[in-house]
């Protein structure tokens, strides 16, 4: 599967099936796409209904038209996508730590979400972008202790930075998440810590290098806005070293 599909041609492809209406056969759905210059590839199609499928944005019956298989007909069941999030997710995209496995939660996204998310045994998981800011608006709402999977995550692998921001902003979140990055900065930054020398410089290296590939690409820019919301702030002003450090010390695997 691609690593991302197109938000454009998913909302165009349901458009389709919303016009074919109840003849909205896998053959109609290709046809009406190759002529719409949507796409004209079988299993490209596949993918794609697949995930809407998985989605909730269709929905898929059979019926016996004499053949040796049955006739697949798709309709519109929802305008809103459905993802899955949670810590089972997180652990999925990399998350070096143990957290129930089981532990999933379905929430509503766009087309542009939809077209990120990644369908795994019939689970049709979030990017790792939204995973993180659904985990940090849930702590900044509920105070689950969520964040600091998140800190693991963006203090140790570099990340869509536009679009994780631009959905923080989204969720009232975006100048906690702002706040964050600049505060991860600002501690592996310092020439002093009060926590192990090598779990410090291991944080120090590996987020000073990402940081800096953000600078190159001029993405830190980002960073230095202001954001939207309020959520989650004094959250994060109330993190101290030992909680950022120990957490990307933990997702590196050189602590505990």
């Amino acid at each position: 599967m691609p690593r991302t599909l197109d938000a454009g041609r998913a909302r165009q492809l349901t458009k389709i099936v919303t016009a074919l209406g109840g003849t909205a056969s896998f053959r109609s759905i290709l046809r009406e796409a190759a002529r719409a210059s949507v796409l004209r590839d079988n299993e490209t199609l596949r993918l794609y209904l697949d995930v809407l499928v998985a989605s909730k944005v269709l929905m898929v019956r059979t019926r016996d038209v004499g053949s040796v298989r049955l006739q697949q007909l798709y309709s519109v069941s929802s305008s809103t996508a459905k993802v899955s999030v949670g810590l089972a997710v997180l652990r999925t995209h990399g998350l070096n730590w143990d957290v129930p496995i089981t532990e999933i939660r379905i929430v509503s996204t766009d087309f542009e979400g939809l077209a990120r998310s990644k369908l795994s045994e019939s689970i049709l998981m979030a990017s790792l972008e939204d995973s993180l800011i659904h985990e940090l608006y849930e702590d900044s709402t509920r105070n689950t202790g969520t964040i600091s999977f998140v800190i693991a995550i963006i203090s140790t692998r570099r990340l869509d930075l536009p679009y994780l921001l631009k959905r923080a902003d989204q969720m009232h979140v975006g100048r906690a998440t702002r706040l964050l990055f600049s505060r991860i900065l600002e501690i592996v930054s310092s020439r002093e810590t009060e926590v192990a020398a090598s779990v410090f410089l291991a944080v120090r290296a590996r987020f000073l290098k990402i940081a800096r590939q953000y600078s190159q690409s001029g993405f830190w820019k980002l960073v230095d806005e202001r954001g939207v919301g309020n959520l989650g702030i004094g959250m994060v002003r109330n993190l101290t070293e030992h909680d950022i450090i120990m957490a990307a010390g933990k997702q590196l695997g050189v602590t505990g």
